[in-house]
């Protein structure tokens, strides 16, 4: 992260959070997969606000819808404030939903 903040001069164009994978999801033509990296990045913001929060929950997984696009399923681990939820999870553009 300090590598890449005083190598790169654009301020927006430093990352903001660094991860390394195994693998890149590719299709099956070899490009890079993008909407599986999107999967990724909604998983890790939403427990980190989450757990931040101290809100007994997490995203259990995330859907593809075709009308909202993805979605956020999340689980519950204990009690929890449906509106503390709505709340933190509202400042975010991606849909979330109870898991089933």
């Amino acid at each position: 992260m300090s590598y890449a903040a005083k190598h790169i001069h654009e301020r927006a164009a430093v990352p903001k959070y660094l991860e390394v994978l195994p693998e890149l999801p590719k299709t099956a033509i070899g490009k890079v997969f993008k909407p599986d990296l999107r999967r990724l990045a909604i998983i890790r913001t939403y427990d980190a606000a989450l757990a931040e929060a101290g809100i007994s929950a997490r995203v259990a997984r995330v859907i593809e819808d075709k009308k909202r696009g993805l979605v956020a399923q999340l689980q519950k681990s204990g009690p929890v404030a449906e509106s503390a939820v709505a709340s933190l999870l509202g400042q975010f553009s991606t849909p979330w939903e109870w898991a089933a």
